[in-house]
């Protein structure tokens, strides 16, 4: 094979190696950016739902003194807490005279009722953008009253 042909192919090889290269160092600079993005979402979700955690505990006690005082002046800034928590995705989970679900409730108690229907809700559950943060802590019907509450 002549020297100029020589050259010709392992200068066309390496840039074949060198074009390679540089497509799979594109394809991973490109899966370490969608990597970084996600990893930032979950960060940026964590720390949502930590925050609204503690908040849901507030309204709990809002809730509480609400049941006691019949406030209205109580019931409109809990009404704006809520509007405040709804504009940043979080979803009340009220399972009142539904059917048991442990995907979303917790159940606390056994009470005579409508079997595997919940009777009470003794705290609401929470999701924060359709992801569960509290369930609903309830108490079911185990027996008795076989109807179904409506």
């Amino acid at each position: 094979m002549p020297k100029d042909k020589k050259i010709k192919n392992t200068t066309q090889d390496e840039i074949n190696l060198l074009s390679d290269k540089l497509a799979r160092s594109l394809a991973d600079y490109s899966n370490l950016e969608k990597r970084i993005e996600s990893q930032r979402q979950l960060f940026v979700t964590l720390a949502t739902t930590s925050i609204l955690s503690k908040m849901i505990e507030v309204l709990d006690d809002f809730y509480l003194a609400q049941n006691h005082l019949q406030d209205p002046g109580l019931q409109m800034a809990i009404d704006k807490f809520n509007s405040v928590l709804k504009t940043e995705g979080l979803e009340e989970i009220n399972p009142q005279k539904l059917e048991f679900d442990p995907q979303s409730m917790e159940c606390i108690q056994a009470v005579d009722g409508p079997e595997n229907f919940v009777v009470e809700v003794k705290k609401l559950g929470y999701k924060l953008n359709g992801h569960l943060i509290r369930p609903a802590q309830v108490s079911v019907g185990k027996s008795g009253d076989q109807n179904i509450i409506n």
